[in-house]
């Protein structure tokens, strides 16, 4: 595994907004992120020339990996319902207009739009898509039914779904703590009232994945592959760090939306385990990595 990002992600990566450091540290991480993505166009192979609709986009960093494969004939139809000013330290907007206004702006359209509804406004006699992508966005959905639906909306514009979420696998032990705290920001979600805007709201396997997307009989799986990550993917320290400060808040808000002894016993124990396994780490939180992801290809049936 490579210890230092590509020259070509380092050059996708001054595309993105980014806030300067003395040591390059951030230009670093982002350049990390970018070469993760590139690794998933890769397996997609999608051409120069192509047509994309990618959803659930966020702040576009494979936007520009996406934008770059697809050439000076290709264009990239980039969909997310976030808030415009949802995201820190940029917002969504922020990072969106900064790279609009690059080199490869003008192979991509951003929308903010929800994605069945962004579908449903386009007409009949609309050129469909090469590819349709959605890259490491189905744990934010609200309810597995929305991955279901999305599907169905999506089978008459693309003859190609590509796919890429994250596989609950750990291949390195260091990743254990980033799967025991994905099922936990799950369970959590899962037992609140009211919806967060957390990073992990539905977690689902790949296998579940793929019933979803082959279950309407419009796609079947053409290519799949579950893979370690490069070293440089922060994910695993963000998602870990955060939710084992939020400890306490989380268990009682849960508390007072009613729910019971028994699960809330439950979920102690959750985040007591995601402790132990980062103590077992010698250098703590520091030393969580990302855990492997999973990428799959599906073509239109008929």
């Amino acid at each position: 595994m490579a210890s230092e990002p590509s020259s070509k992600a380092r050059a996708l990566g001054q595309l993105f907004l980014q806030r300067p450091s003395e040591d390059g540290s951030n230009a670093r991480n982002i350049a990390w992120q970018i070469d993760h993505r590139l690794e998933l166009v890769s397996f997609w192979n999608i051409t120069s020339g192509s047509r994309v609709l990618e959803i659930g986009c966020g702040q576009g960093d494979c936007t520009i990996v996406l934008a770059d494969a697809v050439g000076e004939g290709g264009h990239v139809d980039a969909v997310d319902p976030g808030a415009p000013d949802y995201g820190a330290p940029y917002t969504l907007y922020q990072s969106q207009s900064y790279i609009t206004s690059g080199p490869l702006g003008h192979r991509i359209s951003f929308y903010n739009a929800h994605p069945t509804e962004y579908l449903s406004s386009l007409p009949a006699s609309a050129q469909k898509y090469d590819y349709v992508v959605l890259s490491h966005c189905i744990w934010y959905f609200s309810s597995p039914a929305h991955l279901s639906t999305l599907i169905t909306a999506i089978a008459p514009w693309t003859q190609s779904l590509c796919l890429a979420e994250w596989s609950l696998r750990a291949s390195d032990t260091r990743a254990q703590p980033h799967v025991l705290t994905a099922l936990l920001l799950a369970s959590a979600a899962a037992k609140r009232k009211v919806e967060g805007d957390g990073n992990i709201r539905t977690v689902l396997s790949p296998t579940q994945i793929c019933s979803m997307a082959q279950s309407s009989s419009a796609f079947k799986l053409s290519a799949q592959g579950t893979r370690a990550v490069n070293i440089g993917l922060l994910d695993a320290y963000w998602e870990v760090s955060d939710t084992l400060r939020q400890r306490e808040g989380v268990l009682k808000a849960l508390g007072e939306e009613g729910v019971s002894e028994k699960e809330l016993a439950a979920m102690a124990a959750m985040y007591d385990a995601i402790k132990a396994a980062v103590g077992i780490l010698g250098e703590g939180v520091r030393g969580v990595r990302s855990m492997d992801v999973w990428v799959a290809k599906f073509q239109r049936v008929g």
